[in-house]
């Protein structure tokens, strides 16, 4: 049996292919297979979509490079899932822009509990890797917080600190709309501007900057933003690194972090059994406060499209959510 799927066959070209439909395998216990619904953009993917990743030649594996994926299990090797079922689920190789895909049940969560908008509940993954990364601090109540980046992981990030009971959030993001967003998602201050910006008024008036506990880098892949973390938090102060690298060596601003006394935290990956539940819990408790992140939805048949108009954070960009169910109808 062929399916539909979208291969990225050299940098920022996506083109539609027929390819089998993948195969669980008897000896894999915990396997799924899933026919996809809807599938999210993710920082993290466009790299892999513009070519940056340097150790990845052309053409991609089809379905790469998204992770975040709603679909309903068709097949199960798993107890834990039925056919039927509709989850969120993590593909192998982060092959979700396909008809079906395989996942791993400890990197799936069933979606119950009165979700109507499954496109928005691909937001459960991202919210899961926020919420490992919020709870590594340890205790944060009452301690200042300062997230540079406002795309829709600073915004969630800015939301799940709040809900531990910070004393105050800044969120530092050149987009006045995305500044607009976190302010009603619980944040004191927010400032239109880009994270050097603010590094330099706060070197020419001290009165301009208050320098937080805890700044957390949202961006990523490129290198200046971590250091202007480093001097923006206060002393013996905790940088957390959130953003996803491109380039694997870092031009680290050493003598800043050494004369801060600083801790840098590097985050990522987090037990996916463990917090995909979480998150969804949460998420289903908070689902109209979260799901107006889940926006623009487009037809997979616009993915390139998509693509492009994510790697330039266009005004209204948040997290794109690309409608599956359209290769049914064909």
């Amino acid at each position: 049996m062929m399916m539909n799927a979208l291969q990225v066959m050299r940098p920022r070209v996506f083109e539609t292919v027929q390819v089998p439909v993948p195969k669980l395998s008897p000896e894999e216990d915990d396997g799924i297979l899933v026919r996809s619904e809807w599938a999210a953009l993710c920082g993290s993917d466009i790299p892999f979509f513009t070519g940056n990743k340097r150790h990845r030649t052309f053409p991609l594996v089809p379905g790469a490079p998204i992770h975040e994926c709603v679909g309903e299990v068709v097949e199960s090797n798993s107890e834990r899932f039925k056919p039927g079922d509709r989850v969120l689920a993590i593909p192998e190789e982060n092959r979700g822009l396909a008809e079906f895909f395989l996942a791993r049940a400890s990197k799936s969560v069933v979606l119950e509990g009165g979700i109507d908008d499954f496109g928005a509940a691909c937001l459960i993954q991202p919210l899961s890797t926020v919420m490992n990364a919020i709870d590594r601090l340890g205790d944060i109540s009452g301690k200042s917080v300062a997230v540079v980046g406002l795309g829709p992981m600073g915004l969630l990030l800015c939301w799940y600190a709040s809900q531990k009971g910070v004393g105050s959030i800044v969120g530092i993001d050149p987009s006045t709309e995305r500044c607009r967003i976190a302010d009603r998602l619980g944040v004191a201050r927010t400032i239109s501007s880009r994270s050097i910006e603010v590094v330099q008024a706060a070197r020419l008036s001290a009165k301009e900057w208050d320098p937080p506990d805890i700044c957390i880098e949202a961006v990523g892949h490129q290198m200046a933003t971590i250091n202007d973390c480093l001097e923006l938090v206060r002393k013996y102060g905790t940088v957390v690194a959130f953003g996803v690298p491109d380039q694997t060596v870092y031009a680290l601003e050493y003598e800043v972090f050494f004369r801060k006394n600083a801790l840098l935290m590097a985050t990522v990956t987090p037990d996916w059994a463990e917090y995909l539940l979480k998150a969804r819990n949460l998420y289903i408790e908070n689902m109209e406060v979260l799901s107006p992140l889940a926006t623009p939805r487009m037809p997979v048949g616009e993915a390139e499209k998509a693509f492009h108009r994510y790697e330039r954070h266009e005004e209204g960009i948040l997290k794109t959510v690309l409608d599956v169910t359209c290769w049914r109808e064909k």
